[in-house]
C-alpha cells in the first residue's frame, strides 16, 4: 500500500498535473494505493498524522507530490519515523529534491520508489520559537535578511507569474532589491554549543540541512546530509552594495569567500534578540525573539533517489 499526498496548487498547478500524469501510468495502476488532496495550509500535516496513527502494517511509503512547504508539513505530521517518505517535486522551489538529488521525471521517480526500494536516512532540524512546542524544518531555517526576502516574495504579485513561467527564483532576486534599501541590520546573541557571542550589525543567520534554498541558491555549498551537526552561516557588518554583490554569487557558492561571511558548525544553537525579527522555515515566514535549534537524533527514511 502506498499513500499519496498531493498539493494540487503547488507550483501553480504543477502538483495536480504531475499526479494526473502518474495516474495514467501502468506503474500506478498496478500498485495498491490511496491518495489525499490537500485543501488548506496545514492539511498535509493533519493527513500524515492520521495515516501514521492508523498503524497500517502494509504501508510501504507515503509519497508526497508538492513543494517544499508540503514536505515540511508532512515531516511535521509524521508520527512514526520508520514509515518511509518519498518526494516527487511539484513546487516552484523544490530545494528538498535538489538536496537529495531527486531530479528525474515523475514516472521514473515513482519507478525508483516502487522497484528499487532504496532508502536514504535524513535528519531533520528541530526548532523551538519563543518557548513554543517543537517543530521540525526540512531544508533550512533563517533569520533576518533572507527571511525578509522570502516574506516579500511570498506577498508579491510577480511570484505566481514567474512560477508559471518556470523562473520562480527570479521573484527572490526582485524581492531582494525591494528589501535591500529598507532592511536594518540587528544585534543578536548567538549561543553555539554553549558558547555565547554577540554579533552587531548582523544581516542574517541561516542553519541548513543541505546546500540549497530559495529555488537553487547554494546558501551553504559544503553542507551535507548528516546526523548530529549542521552548518551555520552568519553575514554581518557588510555594506548594502556589497551584499547585493554577495547574493549574485550565491548560485555558484562563491559568497562564502567574502570576509563578512562566517561559517560555523554546531549541534545546538540559540538565537536571542531584543526585539522581534523575521524568520523563515522552508520558505514560510513569521517573527520571533528567541529560537533554539538542534538536529533530530532519529532519521526519517527517504525513497525515490538513484542508488
Amino acid at each position: 500500500m502506498y499513500i499519496f499526498i498531493i498539493n494540487v496548487v503547488a507550483g501553480n498547478g504543477r502538483g495536480k498535473r504531475i499526479f494526473k500524469k502518474i495516474q495514467k501510468s501502468k506503474l500506478y495502476q498496478n500498485i495498491t494505493s490511496d491518495y489525499y488532496i490537500t485543501e488548506y495550509e496545514g492539511h498535509a500535516e493533519e493527513i500524515v498524522r492520521f495515516v501514521s496513527n492508523q498503524n497500517l502494517v502494509n504501508l510501504k511509503a507515503i509519497i508526497v507530490i508538492g513543494g517544499d512547504g508540503t514536505i515540511y508539513e508532512v515531516m511535521n505530521g509524521l508520527q512514526d519515523p520508520t514509515i518511509p517518505v518519498a518526494f516527487i517535486p511539484g513546487g516552484s522551489g523544490n530545494d528538498f529534491a535538489r538536496g537529495l538529488l531527486i531530479k528525474r521525471d515523475p514516472i521514473t521517480i515513482l519507478k525508483h520508489i516502487v522497484q528499487n526500494k532504496f532508502k536514504k536516512p535524513y535528519w531533520l532540524g528541530n526548532y523551538w520559537v519563543d518557548g513554543t512546542h517543537r517543530k521540525s524544518f526540512v531544508n533550512s531555517i533563517g533569520f533576518g535578511f533572507d527571511a525578509e526576502i522570502a516574506k516579500q516574495a511570498n506577498q508579491s504579485w510577480y511570484k505566481k507569474v514567474f512560477n508559471y513561467l518556470h523562473i520562480g527564483t527570479l521573484s527572490y532576486v526582485i524581492a531582494l532589491i525591494h528589501v535591500l534599501f529598507r532592511f536594518k541590520p540587528f544585534t543578536v546573541d548567538l549561543e553555539v554549543d554553549g558558547e555565547v557571542r554577540t554579533i552587531n550589525e548582523c544581516w542574517m543567520v541561516t542553519i541548513a540541512n543541505h546546500a540549497f534554498y530559495g529555488g537553487g541558491m547554494k546558501i551553504i555549498p559544503g553542507a551535507t546530509i548528516q546526523p548530529r551537526r549542521f552548518p551555520v552561516l552568519v553575514i554581518h557588518q557588510i555594506s548594502k552594495w556589497k551584499i547585493l554583490g554577495l547574493f549574485l554569487t550565491v548560485f555558484t557558492g562563491k559568497h562564502i569567500g567574502f570576509k563578512e561571511v562566517d561559517l560555523l558548525e554546531a549541534t545546538k544553537i540559540k538565537i536571542s534578540t531584543s526585539h522581534n525579527i523575521e524568520y523563515q522555515v522552508d520558505g514560510q515566514t513569521n517573527q520571533c525573539q528567541t529560537c533554539t535549534i538542534t538536529k533530530n537524533s532519529e532519521s526519517v527514511q527517504i525513497m525515490g533517489m538513484d542508488n
